[in-house]
C-alpha cells in the first residue's frame, strides 16, 4: 500500500536517506568517498544501490518524498539506451516543442515506447504491467473523467481496499502525480506501461457504453472462453472477488492462446510477475500488483481443487477446461518461497497432444529406420534426453503408430500424459522399486504385444524391462541421458550389459527440441566464421550452403522463431558397436565407431542439416547442447553424400 504525501522540504538525497533510517552516516561517508574516486563521478544513488545499502524502491520513494526530481535522460543514459548527445539534442527540441523528453525520444525513434517503459521499470522498480481490457476494473475508471484519462494516458486498473493501481507511461511526471494525489488522496500505487499500449486499452474500455453508466456494478465476463469454470455460477460476485476471477481467467486463457507450455506466477518484493514458457523459452508477460497475490492464489486453489486452508509449503492440483473447442489440462504446482507463493502451471492440450511420426521432425532416413524397428515383432527402443526435450511426445507418437485392433499395448506411466483409446494405460505415483517390478510382472500377465514403461529409474526396473524384452515383447521406455550412447552406457551400469550385447533390435534415440525460424520474417543470413568453427567441420564447404534467420515480426513476438521441431540422434546397436561396448571403450571411441555405420547420426549433425534446410539456426543448434557436449566434439565428417543419405535422397558413398 502506498501513501503519497505532500512534498517535504528538500534535503540532499544522502541526508534524506539518513533521516528515514535507511542508511547510516558512516555508510553515506563511504559512498561519498567512492563517488570522488569513481571515473565520471557516479551518482550517489547508484553507488548506494551497488553497495546494497538501499533498494531501488527505497531510493524512488524517498526521492519523491523529498522532492528530488529524477532525470529521465540520465536514467536512459545509465541503461545504455541513449547517448548523452542524443539526450542533449532532445532537450534542445524540448525548448520549442514543450513535449516530455521521453515522448521526443520515442517520436524521433531514438528509443521505442517499450524500451522507455522497461528502462524506467528496471531502474526505479516500478511494476511493468501490460494492460488488457479484460484486466481493467471498470468501477475504478469511474473515479476519473474520460478526458483526464485520455489527455494524460492514465489507466486505473485494479483496486484493493482503498488503494488503486494506476498504470501510466511516465511515472516521473510530477504534475501528473500531484493530480493523482488530489483525486485519490494519496492512496495509489503507480505501475508503468508503453504509452501506445495504455492509449489503445483506454480507447477500448472508454468506448464501451457501460463503463460510465449508472447501471449494475457487475463485472463483464463475456470475454471469458473457459467453459469449465461455469462462470454463470459466480456471475453475481462483486468488486474484488469478480476482479480476481477475471484476472485468473485472463492469465490462463492468454497463455493457452500463446501456445505456452507453462505459466509461471512468482511473488516478488512489490509485484507479482507472470511469465510464459513458449517454444522452450521463458518470456515475460506482465507484472501485477503485489496486493492481489493472496486472492489470486485462493482462486487458483479453488479451481485446482486444492484446500484453500492448506498452508503447507507445496501443493499440487489439476484444472480441466475447455477453450475454443480444445480440451486443456492444467497441472498446478504451488511452492512457498521467502517472498510468497510461486505458482507453476503446466498446460497440456489433449486434442493436439498426439502427433504422427512424420510430424516429429525426424530426418527421412531416421524415420524410415525407426518405422522398420516399430514394425518388427520384438525389440527394445529407448528414448533419451533431458526434461522437456519431447521424449514423452515421441513415445506417444510411436504408440499411436502401433495402435490397432490386432495389437495389445499396456503402459505404466507417472502420470498418464494423454489418454489413447484402445491402449491399456495405468498410472503409478511414488512407487518403490519393488512395487514397480511387481507392476511390470503383473503387466506381463495381460498378454501384451507392446509394453511401455514411462521411465527407467533404477536397476530393479531396468532388470524387469529387460526380462520383458527377452520374452519376445516389444518394449519402449525413456531415460535421462545426454545422448543415445550415454543411454546405452547407463543401462549397462544398471546391470544390463549381457542383455544389450546379446539381443537384437536394441536402439536408443536421443532428442532435443529447437525453435523453428518464423516463416513470416525468414530471411537469408550468414553466420560468423567463429560459429562454423564450433561445429568442427571437416572437408565441408559452408559457402555452398544457404542459412537463414528470422528478423522478428509481430507474428513471432519479435523473436524470429515460431514453433519447435525435434532433433533426433539414432543409435541402433550393430556388431561393431557391441564389440566396442564389450571392450568398455569410452563414449568418444564408440561414437567414432558408430559414425562409420549407417545406423547412427549425432545430434550435432542433425542440427546442422536442419540449419542447412532452413528450419532453424546454428545458434539454436549450439544452444541445445551442453557445454560439456560441445567440448567433447570431434571433427564432424559431414559430406554432401552423407547429408543426401540422411535426407533420403541417395545411398551413402
Amino acid at each position: 500500500m502506498s501513501a503519497h504525501k505532500n512534498e517535504q522540504p528538500t534535503l540532499k538525497l544522502g541526508e534524506a536517506l539518513i533521516k528515514e533510517g535507511v542508511i547510516s552516516k558512516q555508510q553515506l561517508q563511504y559512498a561519498l568517498q567512492l563517488q570522488q574516486e569513481s571515473p565520471g563521478k557516479k551518482r550517489i544513488g547508484d553507488i548506494l544501490l551497488q553497495l546494497n545499502y538501499c533498494t531501488k524502491r527505497q531510493l524512488r520513494e524517498i526521492s519523491k518524498k523529498y522532492n528530488h526530481r529524477l532525470q529521465i535522460g540520465q536514467l536512459l543514459v545509465d541503461c545504455g539506451l541513449v547517448t548523452e548527445e542524443q539526450v542533449q539534442a532532445a532537450l534542445e527540441q524540448q525548448l520549442t516543442s514543450k513535449l516530455p523528453l521521453g515522448e521526443i525520444l520515442t517520436k524521433t525513434e531514438v528509443v521505442t515506447d517499450e524500451q522507455l517503459a522497461q528502462a524506467i521499470s528496471q531502474q526505479l522498480d516500478y511494476p511493468y504491467i501490460v494492460p488488457h481490457k479484460r484486466l481493467v476494473d471498470r468501477n475504478v475508471l469511474k473515479l476519473f473523467s474520460a478526458p483526464f484519462l485520455k489527455m494524460n494516458s492514465v489507466l486505473p486498473m485494479f483496486k484493493d481496499g482503498d488503494v488503486v493501481t494506476v498504470v501510466v507511461s511516465n511515472p516521473l511526471d510530477q504534475g501528473l502525480t500531484r493530480m493523482l494525489d488530489k483525486t485519490l488522496s494519496g492512496n495509489y500505487d503507480l505501475a508503468i506501461a508503453p504509452k501506445a499500449v495504455v492509449d489503445a486499452v483506454l480507447n477500448d474500455v472508454l468506448t464501451e457504453s457501460t463503463v460510465f453508466s449508472s447501471g449494475s456494478d457487475q463485472m463483464d465476463t463475456a470475454g471469458s472462453t473457459f467453459q469449465r469454470y461455469d462462470l454463470r455460477n459466480v456471475s453475481t460476485a462483486q468488486g474484488a472477488e469478480q476482479q480476481v476471477i477475471n484476472i485468473v481467467d485472463y492469465i490462463l486463457s492468454n497463455a493457452v492462446n500463446q501456445r505456452a507450455s507453462d505459466i509461471h506466477i512468482d511473488s516478488m518484493y512489490n509485484k507479482i510477475r507472470v511469465r510464459h514458457r513458449v517454444d522452450g523459452k521463458l518470456v515475460f508477460e506482465t507484472d501485477l500488483p503485489r496486493h492481489i497475490g493472496d486472492r489470486m492464489i485462493r482462486r487458483i486453489k479453488v479451481l485446482a481443487n486444492i484446500d484453500v486452508t492448506d498452508s503447507s509449503e507445496t501443493a499440487d492440483g489439476h484444472i480441466h477446461v475447455t477453450m475454443e473447442n480444445q480440451n486443456v489440462d492444467l497441472r498446478v504446482s504451488l511452492f512457498q518461497t521467502v517472498l510468497g507463493v510461486s505458482i507453476t502451471i503446466r498446460a497440456l492440450t489433449r486434442d493436439i497432444g498426439l502427433k504422427d511420426l512424420s510430424d516429429l521432425g525426424m530426418l527421412p532416413t531416421v524415420l524410415t529406420t525407426l518405422k522398420l524397428m516399430l514394425d518388427s515383432p520384438s525389440g527394445f527402443i529407448l528414448f533419451a534426453g533431458p526434461t522437456g526435450s519431447g521424449k514423452t511426445t515421441s513415445l506417444y507418437a510411436c504408440l499411436n503408430y502401433l495402435n490397432e485392433s490386432a495389437t495389445k499395448i499396456v503402459t505404466i506411466e507417472s502420470p498418464v500424459e494423454y489418454s489413447i483409446e484402445g491402449i491399456a494405460q495405468s498410472q503409478v505415483k511414488n512407487a518403490t522399486s519393488q512395487e514397480m517390478s511387481d507392476r511390470i510382472k503383473a503387466m506381463m500377465h495381460q498378454d501384451p504385444d507392446v509394453i511401455v514403461l514411462g521411465e527407467i529409474a533404477d536397476e530393479a526396473t531396468a532388470a524387469a524391462v529387460a526380462q520383458a524384452a527377452l520374452s519376445g515383447h516389444k518394449v519402449f521406455s525413456t531415460i535421462h541421458a545426454d545422448d543415445s550412447i550415454g543411454a546405452i552406457q547407463r543401462l549397462m551400469e544398471m546391470g544390463l550389459k549381457t542383455y544389450l550385447l546379446s539381443s537384437t533390435g536394441v536402439a536408443a534415440i536421443s532428442q532435443r527440441l529447437v525453435r523453428q525460424i518464423c516463416i513470416g520474417c525468414k530471411e537469408p543470413f550468414t553466420p560468423s566464421r567463429d560459429t562454423f568453427k564450433l561445429f568442427k567441420l571437416k572437408d565441408f564447404d559452408v559457402d555452398r550452403c544457404d542459412f537463414y534467420h528470422g528478423k522478428g515480426c509481430p507474428r513471432c513476438n519479435r523473436t524470429g522463431y515460431l514453433g519447435r521441431t525435434g532433433i533426433y540422434e539414432l543409435l541402433a546397436l550393430t556388431d561393431d558397436i557391441r564389440n566396442s561396448l564389450l571392450e568398455n571403450r569410452n563414449a568418444s571411441v564408440i561414437r567414432r565407431v558408430a559414425e562409420q555405420t549407417e545406423q547412427y547420426i549425432s545430434l550435432r549433425a542433425v542440427g546442422f542439416i536442419k540449419a542447412i534446410q532452413g528450419e532453424t539456426t546454428l545458434d539454436e543448434v549450439l544452444g541445445m547442447l551442453s557445454y560439456s557436449e560441445q567440448q567433447s566434439f570431434g571433427a564432424m565428417g559431414l559430406t554432401e553424400a552423407t547429408i543426401n543419405y540422411w535426407m533420403g535422397k541417395a545411398a551413402p558413398q
